[in-house]
């Protein structure tokens, strides 16, 4: 059986790193697994020491890993995270065809390869899904939810997988915005699928923030390309707990699962689950006190 390559993105969290890819290694299919570390470059002074232990970590690893083969990809300069992800995912999958990503800051399950390489072969011909999703926000429903996957109209970026020929075709330029910007009926659209994606596109577009992860979310929006979810999440974020360039302090960072839930997943044909795409689309909007401190912290209110 051939595995798809994993595509992993480190930056200077090299105890998060670390926890990653101890995580991934515990998976069965590591040892016939390639494995792409993309390890971006210093901003500046403040940050140049931890970017060197990491990639001097990376090193060392590389000739110790339990993967098949560990390529690493070093940045002289600083590319940020939104560069890195398109460029790095864009060059392993014209390569594979196919790829599976993770950033430093993920733990996985011991069956998230499985899982992953599992959903990436099923759906490959069922041009309808654009991506696979590792990570399931904590929902009520789930735990009456009799089938082992659901599907939503949005796309993540916690632990996911495409195919190239979804991939190859974003525009990440977004250059019908002024289109969507006038369209009510489209904003709306996109903003029921997760609190905040509006606002996050427009911030994104007048270069307030830098998300590859919203562009992403919009391509798959625009051309109703579904992504498939676990009922179970295969992922933990270990990065929201301040120590991310793009993440707020959350409770998610101490979330933990139950190793027994865990077992070989059942995959259909699916249509989206109404019900369950929009309350995990409140899942993770943020409480009234978190949405006024960062409101505070923007300056808007001055």
């Amino acid at each position: 059986m051939s595995y798809t390559p994993v595509v992993l993105f480190a930056y200077k969290r090299k105890d998060k790193l670390n926890m990653c890819l101890e995580s991934l290694e515990k998976n069965a299919e590591a040892d016939s697994t390639e494995l792409y570390i993309f390890a971006d470059g210093a901003k500046g002074a403040e940050d140049a020491g931890q970017v060197k232990e990491v990639k001097e970590y990376l090193r060392d690893y590389q000739h110790k890993s339990k993967f098949k083969a560990v390529h690493i990809i070093e940045q002289t300069e600083n590319q940020g995270l939104a560069a890195s992800v398109i460029m790095g995912v864009t060059e392993v999958i014209q390569k594979t065809g196919q790829v599976i990503v993770v950033e430093d800051d993920l733990v996985c399950s011991t069956d998230f390869l499985q899982y992953m390489n599992g959903a990436l072969d099923f759906y490959r011909d069922e041009k309808q899904y654009g991506s696979v999703s590792a990570y399931t926000a904590s929902m009520k429903a789930l735990e009456k939810y009799d089938k082992d996957i659901y599907v939503t109209g949005k796309g993540e970026c916690w632990g996911w997988g495409t195919w190239e020929d979804r991939w190859m075709k974003v525009d990440w330029a977004v250059t019908d915005f002024e289109q969507y910007r006038n369209d009510k009926t489209q904003r709306r659209d996109f903003e029921h699928l997760q609190y905040g994606l509006d606002r996050m596109l427009i911030r994104q577009m007048k270069d307030e923030i830098d998300s590859w992860a919203v562009r992403w979310c919009y391509h798959l929006f625009k051309y109703g390309l579904l992504t498939i979810y676990p009922t179970y999440s295969r992922i933990l974020n270990k990065g929201l707990d301040g120590s991310g360039t793009n993440c707020s302090i959350s409770d998610l960072s101490n979330e933990a699962w139950d190793a027994e839930t865990f077992r070989k997943c059942r995959y259909e044909i699916l249509p989206v689950n109404m019900k369950l795409e929009r309350m995990a689309a409140l899942a993770e909007k943020p409480s009234v006190i978190t949405r006024v401190k960062d409101f505070i912290k923007s300056g808007s209110h001055k």
